[in-house]
């Protein structure tokens, strides 16, 4: 930023000194001295001025912060699609007067924009087998063949 600011000073001021001077026979030797220090003021610059070549800006592997933010977001969109599951599941269930005490959605996030939903397990208590029978047969003909449907009863 310095060599920039050094740049266009050099250049403003040997601007308004060219304007200044009078066309005279001197009008070579000033032109001359304006370029010398232009290019002076160049040089200085440029050799003041401090440039790191040494690290790769798009190097992810040394960017933690990536890193962290990929980590935070699929574990955001794990908990959003985790959420909307059950929901979905729960309506389903609650119209046919099907109430479990957990459902657990088994989510895989793998690769680009790659969500894969492996596995729904209902937890029943004790003595609501039928139940649990009910659910798993109204789920595996609602959600997609590759969802496998567990029920377990405690």
């Amino acid at each position: 930023m310095g060599f920039l600011i050094s740049i266009c000073i050099a250049a403003i001021c040997i601007a308004l000194y060219k304007m200044l001077v009078p066309e005279n026979k001197f009008s070579g030797q000033i032109s001359f001295l304006c370029v010398c220090v232009f290019l002076l003021t160049g040089i200085s610059a440029v050799s003041g001025a401090e440039i790191d070549l040494s690290a790769d800006p798009y190097e992810l592997g040394a960017d933690e912060n990536y890193i962290e933010f990929s980590q935070i977001t699929e574990e955001q969109a794990r908990k959003r699609v985790g959420t909307e599951m059950r929901e979905k599941i729960t309506t389903i269930l609650a119209e046919r007067e099907i109430f479990p005490e957990e459902i657990h959605v088994i989510i895989n996030i793998s690769g680009l924009y790659g969500i894969d939903i492996s596995q729904v397990k209902l937890v029943f208590n004790a003595g609501e087998q039928a139940a649990a029978d009910a659910a798993a047969d109204v789920l595996s003909r609602e959600l997609p063949e590759d969802i496998k449907i567990v029920t377990e009863v405690r």
